[in-house]
């Protein structure tokens, strides 16, 4: 016949078995992940979006009517980019010439798109 458990061998249950331990640990670990993902992204790109359309502007062989902006990004690892259009409009509004740069996000680098 077994004899029914005591005080002294309720207490000695393993922490990890308690509810309130075990959100204590997933929220230690989301918050770990949500700090470092954070991080990266801020030291993936030093050129903002305003540097990346002068960068490029000085490239452009006419004088634009508007531009676009986008992030782009490209290769393994994965590399950022802004690209950046350039439109030169004609009477009708329609597109007479475009020029694309890629300004690389983190040396501010041109090449053309």
């Amino acid at each position: 016949m077994s004899t029914p458990p005591t005080t002294a061998t309720a207490k000695q249950r393993d922490p990890r078995d308690s509810w309130l331990v075990r959100a204590a640990v997933l929220l230690a670990v989301l918050a770990v992940s949500f700090l470092y993902v954070r991080g990266c992204q801020e030291k993936s790109r030093p050129i903002t979006q305003d540097e990346a359309v002068e960068i490029a502007r000085a490239e452009v062989t006419f004088e634009p009517d508007r531009y676009n902006v986008r992030f782009i990004q490209q290769g393994i690892p994965a590399r950022g980019y802004w690209g950046v259009s350039f439109v030169d409009d004609g009477p009708n509004g329609v597109p007479e010439e475009v020029e694309v740069y890629l300004v690389d996000a983190k040396t501010g680098d041109v090449r053309p798109g």
